[in-house]
């Protein structure tokens, strides 16, 4: 799908890896962007944004997507009244601790699921919509286990088969709809900085979390976004993308054994 002219929707874009989606979403051309997070866009950030694309239409809303009822509220009411359509959801919010684990699960997982299934309902064909693409920024920690976050680890899996699970043809046949996952590496982003102070009471965690340091460098916020910008052009429907240490590439899984 070419972006040029398109209209799109960011959750969790005012820093770290969703901002970076930003910038490259506004560099290809998106015509209108809203963005939702929690935490409030910077004026500096919005300038920086204007200077990308100054012809785009910027939109920021406060929206907790943990929250259903605030979630689709602000959707129906607010995004969709203001874009009219729905080109290209991408949902990069995430958390990796939190004193609640709960939080982990409602922000990185239920919340994605929820966002996802309100966008495909607007997007969807089958119901009147112009079909498009659905982005969901998981992690390399969906794919292989990481025991010193595995709360956080539990969250990306089921982002990864969530995502997996709605990119099949049948579903794209009906909606028009395309299912993308990006799995970052390390990225230089709070998120990152938070599990490097995390509290970890078990001295064998913490010594695994210092070898995981050492061995990785993190990668530059705009390496992902570049990506997830690659992987809307290039990719299958289904698809899912490895972003780690500045390099793209598409994941290939084994065949289904059981299904």
């Amino acid at each position: 799908m070419s972006l040029q002219g398109k209209n799109a929707v960011v959750f969790g874009g005012c820093g770290g890896i969703g901002f970076a989606i930003c910038k490259h979403l506004l560099k290809e051309g998106v015509q209108k962007l809203c963005i939702l997070d929690v935490s409030e866009l910077s004026e500096p950030n919005r300038m920086l944004l204007k200077d990308v694309n100054q012809q785009a239409e910027l939109v920021f809303k406060h929206c907790d997507i943990s929250k259903r009822t605030m979630l689709q509220k602000t959707l129906q009411e607010d995004v969709v009244g203001v874009l009219g359509t729905i080109d290209l959801l991408v949902n990069s919010s995430g958390i990796a601790t939190a004193d609640v684990l709960d939080s982990v699960i409602d922000v990185n997982l239920t919340g994605v699921i929820n966002a996802c299934l309100f966008t495909l309902d607007v997007m969807s064909r089958a119901k009147g919509g112009i079909g498009g693409v659905i982005v969901n920024v998981a992690s390399i920690a969906g794919l292989e286990p990481i025991a010193f976050l595995p709360v956080y680890c539990a969250s990306k899996y089921g982002v990864v088969g969530f995502t997996r699970s709605l990119g099949v043809p049948q579903i794209y046949d009906e909606t028009g709809v395309k299912f993308i996952t990006i799995c970052p590496g390390a990225t230089r982003t709070r998120l990152f900085e938070n599990c490097r102070s995390a509290s970890m009471e078990m001295v064998a965690l913490k010594q695994l979390f210092q070898d995981y340091l050492t061995r990785f460098v993190a990668q530059s916020p705009d390496a992902v976004g570049a990506c997830v910008v690659r992987a809307i052009n290039e990719g299958d429907n289904g698809s899912v993308w490895i972003c780690n240490e500045e390099t793209s590439t598409p994941f290939t899984f084994p065949a289904s054994q059981f299904f």
